[in-house]
């Protein structure tokens, strides 16, 4: 009975901790995919990001701060990025191991008619469009990522100093789906949003070779997610059978004709709805330094550096879990039988604590992690007169985030149960997370043509490789290994400006067959958290369209 009741209470407790496991591996996966693509510089998109060693305006702050260099006498900055994110996930068939499993279920008559019924088996998942983490909105759905953003510098005549600030949006990317798309059991709506909305930044030519730049970044970061939970795994089946050796009107009983009234009520279903978590935190201020490095040896080679340490960062905010309406009535009768009840002192004394049986669990919550470190080297070579390339290399320190450590304002009793089977990482209120993510190593290049005296065109390649793997893999964000492909064009104005138009298109693909994700479609009993499409093959399909302007001109 101890065994039931744990198995009872560990899959609520696996709800929430799901959710938040997934709210953890999201950010990640979300931050390596739109690293930099949303800083809405038309000209870095265009030449594929590879702009080190040729700093693009305002957004050098970002990329290089030594490229303020560049900017003479008092500049104004306006910019415009937008960009939508699609998913597409189609679910097929099971694997033989998970066929198996089924018909074994199906052959021992306890279950009711629908009990098998699963909404995703041979279907189509798509997004339906952008969700942004906003600053005092949260959660804000919008056909398409758009955002003004912005800057200024100064560099006072004759000087060899160069101040600036600059708006911009390093990580800004989400989807929400319709409620009866089949996958919104990877995510209802999801964001991560980074906002840099203030930038002191100084460059300083040490000579008319070598110049050296620094930013102070000041950021908002935001998580958010809303999760339809499922769990068609292990403890789940399990009750299911319970339900039907113990209550007649599913299944033939027992020999012995026991009957154990507080489970009788409406049978669990192997794929309903166990309960709905929204999750949103975020910190209003994360202070980071950017620095760069400008060489220039000759007229026609520049050399560039740049280098983003880790920093801490902390998010606050609130989370909420509402049982569904079948699990609810289910708990709801089993917590108020005697049997139940005693089974819960029994495990009191020995430290833990089972469910209450609450409909609804809320609280606050933090998250005490560290930034992934960047470093990026580059050349511009002035082929000809017209003819530049840029070529850069990069560095990503993905493997920052080998665990992610949640604490909880107050104890949560269902995380007592997570503890018992996972002491190593649960508390009664705190998780930690292991993800597990690689460094990666990425290459640029960009060719600039100077068409006339007064307009330049752009083509760019970055390779964007993924920091995931193997059983890594998840339907959540299926990012795969892929090129970033870029296009634009330049005009200088009348008085000196500069206008920079762009536009970028990313795809990648992922095959997911049933079994091999940990995060998605594992049939191992062990990994409940967190696989609601266990033993279903999926295959991902991601990509990401952007368009970029930018204008710039003296004042």
């Amino acid at each position: 009975m101890a065994i039931f009741l744990a198995q009872r209470g560990f899959i609520r407790s696996v709800a929430l901790v799901a959710g938040l496991y997934f709210l953890q591996g999201a950010s990640q996966s979300l931050a390596t995919l739109s690293e930099s693509l949303t800083i809405g510089n038309a000209k870095a998109l265009s030449l594929g990001h590879a702009v080190t060693a040729d700093p693009p305006g305002i957004d050098s702050i970002h990329f290089n701060p030594a490229g303020l260099a560049r900017l003479k006498g008092r500049q104004s900055h306006l910019k415009v990025v937008g960009a939508t994110f699609d998913i597409i996930l189609e679910f097929g068939d099971y694997n033989d191991e998970r066929k198996e499993y089924l018909a074994q279920q199906q052959a021992t008559g306890l279950f009711s008619d629908d009990y098998f019924y699963d909404e995703a088996h041979n279907t189509t998942s798509e997004t339906a469009g952008v969700s942004l983490m906003l600053p005092f909105f949260g959660l804000t759905d919008m056909p398409m990522a758009i955002a003004p953003l912005g800057g200024a510098s100064y560099q006072p005549p004759g000087g060899n100093l160069t101040f600036a600030t600059n708006v911009y949006a390093p990580m800004m990317v989400g989807f929400f789906r319709e409620k009866d798309d089949p996958g919104v059991w990877m995510g209802e709506r999801l964001s991560f949003m980074q906002l840099t909305y203030f930038s002191p930044s100084v460059a300083y030519e040490i000579t008319d070779e070598f110049i050296i730049g620094v930013a102070m970044t000041f950021n908002y970061t935001g998580v958010g997610i809303d999760l339809p939970f499922r769990q068609p795994h292990a403890g789940l089946p399990f009750l299911g059978w319970l339900q039907g050796e113990l209550c007649p009107d599913f299944g033939p009983g027992l020999s012995t004709g026991v009957e154990f009234d507080a489970i009788c009520g409406d049978q669990i279903g192997l794929y309903d709805l166990l309960g709905y978590l929204s999750f949103e935190v975020e910190q209003p201020l994360t202070v980071g330094f950017n620095l760069g490095l400008l060489w220039q040896p000759t007229p026609w080679l520049t050399i560039g550096m740049m280098y983003q340490p880790s920093i801490p960062m902390e998010m606050e905010g609130e989370y909420q879990w509402r049982n569904g309406d079948s699990w609810n009535g289910f708990i709801a009768d089993l917590v108020n039988d005697p049997l139940y009840q005693t089974g819960t002192v029994l495990v009191d004394l020995f430290g833990y604590r089972l469910p209450t049986g609450e409909a609804t669990s809320s609280g606050g919550a933090t998250i005490d992690m560290n930034t992934p470190e960047f470093f990026s080297t580059g050349i511009s070579v002035q082929l000809t007169s017209q003819l530049k390339v840029n070529v850069d290399y990069k560095f990503a320190g993905w493997s920052e985030w080998q665990t992610i450590p949640v604490k909880f304002e107050n104890p949560i009793d269902l995380l007592g149960i997570a503890e018992i089977v996972q002491p190593d990482a649960a508390t009664r209120d705190s998780v930690t997370f292991p993800l597990g993510l690689s460094d990666t190593w990425n290459w640029g290049v960009g060719m600039e043509y100077q068409w006339d005296d007064s307009m330049v065109l752009r083509f760019g390649i970055e390779d964007r490789p993924t920091s995931v793997s193997g059983e890594a893999k998840s339907p959540l964000i299926p990012m795969g290994s892929g090129k970033l492909y870029g296009a634009g064009v330049g005009f200088t104005l009348e008085g000196g400006g500069v206008m920079d138009f762009a536009v970028g298109y990313f795809a990648s693909s992922m095959s997911m067959p049933g079994g091999t994700s940990k995060l998605g479609n594992s049939t191992d009993p062990v990994l409940m958290i967190y696989n609601p499409y266990a033993g279903t093959d999926i295959d991902a399909e991601l990509s990401v369209y952007l368009v970029e302007f930018s204008i710039s001109q003296q004042f």
